[in-house]
């Protein structure tokens, strides 16, 4: 397969949230100025072909100071001429209107926010360092000098987080003219300070029902539910994200990346000082056939649209209905999968269920 995606990691974060597990440190100017030559140094080992999408993510990349943004922005130039979808996560409390201009001049044609909730109270629980305020700001700030597809992310299950709090921030969402979110449950990850002040998340049917309340509200504002935890208005689909969920080909770079080429599983060091002093040290993971295509599974049924079924079988020359006919065959009687129009796909109460489903598959 050909490779079309990037994705580039940036781990610098000015606080540590309470629930993050990802790949971060604090931020510090010398080792993030040496960090961006790393970047440049392995960005240069990656050729210069048709990129479909740039993502760039971390910790928070919007730490980075302005001189920092511009030349992360000059490194990643010659890669983006030709990019359909080039994005960024950004934090309101490190991004301001002069950084949103850098980001704009760089070619950056979506932000991802990281918002989590409008609750103020609530946002002390997570170690969040942001308010409502300055949120509305950036988004206005973005818009003023021309972002028109900017996401935000959200979550539900947070420490004190009642029904009434996650219906305030969609009455919030729905004032502020957006064109995805990304609502999530909150999962407690080993390492991360909740899990170590013993926090309890919510239980199975609360999740259920929770879920099943933000999508119901979602929809009544024009976001359609195209993956299990993300929405979006018409056209306005994560193209990077969609990449990950069709199991494509895409190339990580950075502290704590992972690339994808065919049946390799390329992962990186999440040791800072060895990237430092410039060992990319990365891991390869030589997945058979059959673990690539139960990935797939496991990654296209959680969208909507389901698994492409020609596509499948023009991929790895075997056919999905054959191969899992038992798997399939249970959870269509149980009303869990169905099979329209040559995709299969997690009915409603399915998406609800997917681990159940896939333990079949396995």
């Amino acid at each position: 397969m050909e490779t079309r995606s990037l994705y580039v990691h940036i781990p610098f974060c000015e606080s540590i949230c309470s629930y993050c597990d990802f790949c971060k440190v604090y931020y510090d100017q010398e080792q993030s100025d040496l960090y961006l030559q790393r970047l440049n140094e392995e960005l240069s080992q990656i050729e210069q072909h048709h990129l479909k999408t740039i993502y760039i993510g971390g910790g928070t990349p919007s730490a980075l100071n302005d001189e920092q943004l511009e030349k992360l922005m000059s490194m990643l130039k010659p890669y983006s001429l030709e990019v359909e979808e080039y994005c960024m996560e950004v934090n309101p409390e490190s991004m301001d209107y002069y950084k949103l201009k850098i980001l704009k001049k760089g070619g950056i044609n979506r932000l991802s926010i990281g918002v989590q909730t409008f609750q103020d109270h609530l946002l002390k629980e997570i170690d969040r360092h942001h308010n409502t305020i300055q949120v509305k700001n950036i988004i206005k700030y973005a818009k003023e000098i021309g972002f028109d597809n900017i996401s935000i992310d959200l979550m539900y299950g947070l420490p004190k987080q009642t029904k009434e709090d996650i219906q305030k921030d969609i009455e919030v969402l729905k004032s502020l003219d957006l064109q995805h979110v990304s609502y999530y449950s909150l999962i407690l990850e080993e390492g991360t300070i909740l899990k170590y002040k013993n926090y309890q998340p919510l239980d199975e049917e609360s999740e259920y029902q929770l879920t099943l309340f933000i999508d119901q509200e979602l929809e009544k504002i024009g976001f359609e539910k195209y993956e299990i935890s993300n929405y979006a208005k018409q056209g306005y689909q994560s193209k990077h994200n969609l990449m990950y969920w069709y199991y494509n080909n895409y190339y990580g770079i950075g502290l704590g990346a992972c690339s994808k080429i065919d049946r390799q599983i390329i992962e990186h060091s999440r040791s800072l000082t060895k990237y430092l002093n410039g060992d990319f040290k990365t891991t390869t993971i030589d997945e058979t056939k059959e673990e690539t295509m139960f990935n797939q599974i496991m990654m296209s049924l959680r969208l909507k649209e389901g698994l492409d079924l020609n596509k499948f079988k023009e991929r790895y020359q075997e056919d999905a209905r054959i191969l899992y006919k038992e798997a399939i065959t249970r959870n269509i009687e149980k009303g869990r999968l169905m099979i329209e129009n040559d995709y299969l796909k997690a009915t409603q109460e399915g998406q609800y269920v997917l681990n159940d489903i896939l333990i079949d598959f396995m």
